[in-house]
């Protein structure tokens, strides 16, 4: 029976005080652009302004053709994907943390103060809320009828989405350091299952109706001599291919595991909190320092690397039609071959700050960023 994957992964604030994790990057030199010969154009559709953020993790959502966005200042603005137009704005009385969602007319946002709030998404009219034991960390996630939150203290809820009726929660301790994830970590494929990646170094499967563990597995194990050097967490997004999922552990490994029963296919010495995507012959991977590798899916077997992007903050891969696209902190958008990592295309937007993975839909590519602004590519 096809099974579907709703991934999730944790991960909490680092302690106050500490420095970054990412200033090892920042105290590099970005790798120099080089110049190329296009070989595939990549086109701007559209770039819309949209509310900034300044703190909290927020992602874009698509609902019937319409794109929704939020900030920490309560701002929420409806996008039509096709034109870049602005087709709806609300004013939340609400400092939020995290969102949004939106199903059936009901938005879904997380407060600053800890509770989770369902309002009429055209009215902004609340019709539910439920306290939570601590604020959102990332956007809440559909999962059929259910929504299913995560919380900064790594507590799993599901909810019923219409009434807001508590129906599980899982909790398992945290270690007293881990990665801040700069990007939102919950993925839905389906309404039956929940991948989770966590603290630790390890994954976890769960039946999303029950909340019951189908199965845990670990990505890397912590190693190191000091506390620090031992923070191995799954900081983005597990993938799933219908028959395996893979995942990657901030200073870590790339792992690919059977779906059924999670048996450890292969494991490579490649670690990131940056991601990773697959398709039918690779997994691809954006490394720590910025450098993209490509991964037989079977074996594991190195296929490329394509180190023209080291320490320019580059997202994960994703595949758009027959090439790869990645995005850097500068704003650049790029196209690399699959089959040996060699760039084909460039392209320039007003996108910059903290940027979430590209999401595609058919021929399109949305890329937001915390600085205001919404872009569409095709090519």
């Amino acid at each position: 029976m096809k099974r579907y994957l709703l991934a999730t992964a944790i991960a909490l604030p680092m302690l106050s005080g500490c420095a970054s994790w990412f200033a090892g990057e920042d105290a590099n030199e970005p790798t120099a652009l080089v110049s190329i010969k296009p070989e595939q154009s990549l086109r701007v559709k559209w770039q819309a302004s949209v509310p900034a953020v300044k703190a909290g993790m927020f992602q874009p959502f698509y609902d019937a053709g319409n794109f929704w966005l939020a900030n920490d200042e309560g701002q929420v603005q409806a996008v039509d994907a096709l034109s870049g137009r602005t087709v709806s704005r609300l004013a939340l009385k609400q400092e939020l943390s995290a969102g949004p969602a939106v199903a059936d007319g009901l938005l879904f946002v997380g407060t600053v103060g800890g509770e989770l709030l369902a309002l009429n998404a055209q009215s902004g009219k609340e019709v539910w809320r439920q306290t939570l034991t601590s604020k959102l960390a990332e956007p809440p996630q559909l999962a059929g009828k259910l929504l299913v939150t995560r919380s900064g203290d790594g507590r799993l809820t599901a909810f019923d989405r219409a009434t807001g009726r508590q129906l599980w929660t899982q909790w398992q301790p945290l270690p007293s350091l881990t990665v801040r994830a700069t990007s939102p970590q919950i993925k839905t494929e389906g309404d039956d299952v929940l991948l989770s990646g966590e603290t630790g170094g390890k994954i976890a499967v769960y039946a999303v109706e029950q909340g019951r563990q189908l199965w845990q597995a670990t990505v890397a194990n912590p190693r190191g001599a000091s506390e620090l050097e031992r923070v191995t967490d799954v900081v983005s997004q597990p993938v799933f291919d219908g028959r395996r999922v893979c995942a990657v552990a901030f200073q870590g490994r790339t792992a690919c595991f059977e779906a059924r029963g999670g048996q450890l296919a292969w494991a490579r010495e490649v670690g990131s909190s940056r991601g990773l995507s697959l398709d039918a012959g690779a997994v691809y991977v954006t490394a720590e320092d910025g450098a993209i590798w490509a991964f037989d899916i079977e074996s594991g077997r190195n296929l490329w690397k394509q180190d023209g992007f080291r320490y320019r903050n580059v997202t994960a891969p994703v595949k758009l039609g027959n090439q790869l696209l990645v995005l850097d902190g500068e704003g650049y958008a790029h196209l690399l071959s699959p089959l040996d990592g060699h760039m084909v295309g460039r392209s320039r937007l007003d996108v910059s700050g903290t940027m979430s993975r590209p999401l595609v839909l058919g021929d399109t590519a949305y890329v937001f960023g915390n600085n205001g602004t919404l872009a569409a590519l095709t090519l």
